[in-house]
């Protein structure tokens, strides 16, 4: 086997383009989006050439710390599908080989998303946490999907409909604009300290420049106001729903359920073979919203790996250095005494705002 330490973005492209379980995640236009909104982060991909002459890609984002040496790589940032795609399954032993060589004497982290369109194990050195989505199949067509819809949904598509709501996808920046600070600012007061996460405007803006035909913000409307959004990714087969909300003051209106079914119906008529809803965070209503659309669990799993000795002991050292110049006579002295560099924060831990 050989690594790729750059795989070039046509190589790249290529490569999660012919991978049936690819997301759009695996992407380079993900990764592309993910270091213009956090300049902190770079793309660190690499490639892998297997013995059959299959080409494996695994997508990265990195930061590095201070010192310039250690990395910590997330695959993919923020919450997205991550791990090894190819043109083909991968078998165990090439997955376990790819990531021992990414647990390298640089690589103090790698935070790894699992990927539920494939049933890959990383190795036992990675700490696993289990994860699920809910995924509807539209093999049967939009019809057979809608009848197969709670009555509570099929129910509040019509009193929309009724309503006046006007469903569609947005074609301005302005359009982005308006869904982030009227739409996604409603939501992030309403939920509070709840909030699991915070995204910048930045991330949405740059969603935006990027103007990929895989990419599309559906938004709901009554008498041109937005009231309610839904940001989908679409990759090969199939569309994933990366976030989505509505302003409170109009869930009277049940704009969710009618932009939902136009999405999902627009899906089926593209050829799309699945939707999948994105994980809930634990969120057990909204488990249930979704598993009134028909959507089924897939599990999945999170991996973590930090058992990097080299930089364990690092920061071990660096610690006992801080306590050393605690009990430093300057303070004892009556003097301040402070350390220069502070503890790098853990790349999955930051806060995004």
């Amino acid at each position: 086997m050989k690594v790729i330490e750059k795989p070039s973005v046509a190589l790249w492209d290529q490569v999660v383009s012919r991978s049936e379980y690819a997301t759009f995640f695996h992407t380079p236009t993900w990764a592309q989006i993910i270091v213009e909104t956090y300049p902190h982060f770079c793309i660190a991909t690499k490639g892998f050439v297997l013995d059959d002459g299959t080409v494996a890609i695994v997508p990265l984002v990195a930061t590095t710390e201070r010192n310039g040496f250690f990395k910590w790589c997330e695959s993919m940032f923020p919450g997205g599908y991550g791990g090894a795609v190819a043109e083909r399954n991968l078998t165990q032993i090439e997955v376990d080989y790819i990531f021992q060589r990414l647990m390298n004497a640089q690589t103090a982290y790698i935070h790894v998303m699992g990927n539920p369109y494939t049933r890959q194990s990383l190795p036992l050195s990675f700490n696993q946490s289990p994860l699920h989505t809910h995924v509807l199949d539209l093999a049967e067509g939009f019809d057979a999907v809608f009848r197969n819809c709670s009555k509570g949904h099929r129910y509040s598509a019509g009193k929309a409909k009724k309503m006046g709501i006007q469903v569609g996808v947005a074609e301005t920046e302005e359009e982005f604009r308006s869904y982030y600070y009227k739409v996604y600012r409603d939501a992030l007061k309403r939920w509070g300290d709840s909030t699991l996460v915070t995204y910048p405007y930045r991330l949405f803006e740059q969603i935006w420049l990027h103007r990929s035909e895989n990419i599309k913000l559906w938004v709901a409307k009554v008498d041109g106001e937005m009231i309610s959004g839904s940001l989908n990714f679409y990759h090969n087969r199939l569309v994933v729903a990366w976030h989505a909300t509505t302003r409170e003051n109009y869930f009277s209106h049940r704009p969710g359920p009618l932009l939902k079914t136009e999405i999902i119906r627009d899906a089926c008529q593209r050829g799309f073979s699945y939707y999948d809803f994105s994980p809930s965070g634990g969120l057990k209503g909204v488990e249930t919203y979704k598993e009134g659309f028909g959507a089924q669990k897939r599990s999945f799993d999170s991996y973590v790996w930090q058992d990097n000795k080299l930089y364990n002991a690092y920061h071990k050292l660096r610690h006992w250095g801080r306590s050393a110049l605690r009990v430093s006579p300057l303070e004892h002295n009556g003097h301040s005494s402070q350390v220069a560099e502070v503890e790098p924060e853990n790349v999955n831990g930051q806060s995004l705002q």
